[in-house]
């Protein structure tokens, strides 16, 4: 998939946001991490590891980062409790059966871990639709699939039933988008 350059800038904005939120010296699975992975790439000087998962990887030639080609619908071909954080940087708004993969990304995180995840505010679809048919936004991005989006409220009583126990939460891009990072208990 070819990204342009809008949709560069746009996932540039996006690790800008969440860098801070990545220890530094730790493992990170980025679910749904896109070709090549490129929020691993962005980070990889921070980590000491890092396992991109998506259906279209591509390749990350890169010493600290693997890529895996999974559906992260599905189990997660990884090991329990292995990570210090999994990302999941515009994917939710993606999955018409989020528990499921927030389970999974719960499972594979160590205790005192984090999910860091972000998504758009419903008011980017709109906006996403002109830029699309202009060509500014790759159409392959799957903008026309954004599923209803889940009220910050409704998605941390969801992350509390799978387990999580205290969250952070903000905005980004003039508030166009969402950040939240959920933390596991020990």
């Amino acid at each position: 998939m070819a990204y342009t350059p809008f949709d560069r800038f746009v996932a540039w904005c996006r690790f800008r946001a969440v860098a801070p939120h990545i220890r530094a010296g730790s493992k990170v699975c980025d679910l749904g991490c896109g070709a090549g992975a490129p929020f691993l790439e962005y980070i990889e000087s921070r980590i000491i590891s890092g396992v991109g998962l998506d259906e279209h990887v591509g390749m990350s030639p890169r010493e600290k980062i693997s890529v895996v080609s999974a559906d992260i619908t599905a189990n997660l071909p990884l090991e329990s409790a292995q990570f210090d954080h999994v990302t999941m940087l515009a994917v939710l708004e993606h999955l018409a059966q989020p528990v499921p993969v927030i389970a999974e990304a719960y499972r594979i995180l160590r205790p005192q871990g984090t999910l860091v995840m972000t998504w758009p505010s419903p008011a980017v679809d709109p906006i996403l639709e002109v830029l699309t048919r202009v060509g500014l936004v790759n159409h392959e991005l799957g903008f026309d699939q954004h599923q209803p989006r889940i009220p910050m409220k409704k998605l941390k009583e969801m992350l509390r039933k799978i387990g999580f126990t205290r969250f952070e939460d903000g905005r980004f891009e003039m508030g166009l988008n969402n950040w939240l990072v959920a933390h596991k208990g020990i």
